[in-house]
């Protein structure tokens, strides 16, 4: 009796379920894109059977990143990889000039002048990454990561003037800029670090530093194109939730 039972109390036992051999993170951060850049057009348009060339200094400030990631390590080594999405978005306004041909006589400009404001620049981000733990312990993980993005970018840029003018027509008064918007894709790449305080075993608030930079072309209109950068300095922070072990 004693044999069949041992026998069948080994039947029934289950071996130990194997423990996971990765452990992840989920991160989610505001923050800020810290350095503005200033975007120039040079472009020409027809007024008055003549060539109008017209010129926009814009001024593209700091804008407000929002980012969610996914990070997941092996187990028993320092590698992992990495995927997260991230969105900057800022309003932004400008200096418009132009020479508007004389209705009557050739070569013979009117300069005028105006501003933009309240156009609409936004910059959305998939970043793919290795990541390496550069140092972990009981209350923090620091990670850094490399690895390629694609980025899409919307953007509003000038794409005509209007004017007033009255007889002799020897002056003209700006009045508006038209905008256009316009988007593109285009891939760039980015790089940074990650610093997890450990608040308890799942749930921990974090730091987020990641340069990543980008450039697109984008045409508004025929003979107007706009070279523009994207990406940059980001600097953040929010909560981290761990998973697996």
């Amino acid at each position: 009796m004693i044999v069949l039972a041992g026998a069948a109390e080994a039947q029934v036992r289950t071996p130990a379920p194997t423990p996971p051999q990765w452990r992840g993170t989920i991160g989610v951060s505001g923050g800020v894109q810290t350095i503005g850049r200033t975007e120039a057009q040079h472009f020409v348009v027809q007024k008055n059977l003549e060539d109008a060339p017209i010129a926009a200094s814009l001024d593209l400030a700091r804008a407000a990143v929002y980012d969610v990631g996914l990070t997941v390590m092996l187990v028993q080594g320092r590698l992992g990889a990495s995927v997260s999405v991230s969105s900057a978005s800022r309003r932004f306004g400008g200096d418009v000039t132009a020479q508007i041909p004389h209705p009557f006589f050739f070569n013979t400009p009117r300069p005028v002048s105006g501003s933009v404001a309240r156009l609409l620049n936004t910059e959305v981000a998939v970043h793919l990454d290795a990541t390496y733990e550069l140092r972990t312990s009981a209350r923090f993980d620091l990670l850094g990561f490399i690895g390629p993005s694609i980025f899409r970018v919307t953007q509003d840029l000038v794409s005509d003037i209007t004017y007033t003018d009255s007889y002799p027509y020897d002056t003209a008064t700006f009045t508006s800029a038209p905008t256009t918007r316009m988007s593109a894709t285009t891939l760039g790449f980015n790089l940074g670090a990650d610093l997890t305080w450990k608040a308890s075993r799942r749930v921990g608030v974090g730091a987020l530093v990641r340069y990543a930079h980008g450039s697109a072309r984008l045409t508004p209109s025929a003979g107007n194109n706009v070279s523009t950068t994207v990406g940059g300095l980001q600097v953040g922070g929010g909560l981290r939730f761990a998973l697996g072990q």
